[in-house]
C-alpha cells in the first residue's frame, strides 16, 4: 500500500516515525522526504521536517505498525504555537477536521 506524497498546507514542525512492526518478508517498506529515502527497520525511528514533500510505502500484503508523533519545529516560537493550536482547535470544534470537539 502506497500513500500519495504529502505536502502539508501548514507545517508546524517535525514528524517522528517509530517503526514498531514491520513485515517480515523482504518486500520493502519505506519513507522518503525531499531527496532522502529510508527503509523501515523494526525498532528504529526517523524524524523528518514535514514541510518537505514526503511519502511512505508498504509493498507487502502484511500490516505495518508505527507510532507517529507530531513535534513542534524548534524555530516555531511560543506565540506562534499558541496561534496555530488555537486555529486547529477552532477547526476541530467546527467539525472541519479531526474527530469532533475536544474535551
Amino acid at each position: 500500500m502506497n500513500l500519495q506524497p504529502m505536502v502539508p498546507k501548514i507545517s508546524r514542525g517535525n514528524d517522528a516515525h517509530s517503526f514498531l512492526l514491520i513485515p517480515a518478508i523482504s518486500t520493502p517498506c519505506g519513507i522518503s522526504a525531499s531527496d532522502q529515502v529510508r527503509e523501515w527497520k523494526e525498532g528504529s525511528a526517523v524524524v523528518l521536517d514535514d514541510s518537505y514533500v514526503h511519502e511512505v510505502w508498504n509493498d507487502s500484503e502484511e500490516t505495518r505498525v508505527l507510532l507517529l508523533l507530531d513535534l513542534w519545529h524548534p524555530d516555531v516560537k511560543a506565540v506562534e504555537r499558541e496561534s496555530i493550536s488555537n486555529m486547529f482547535d477552532y477547526a476541530r470544534d467546527k467539525g472541519w477536521i479531526g474527530g469532533g470537539k475536544r474535551k
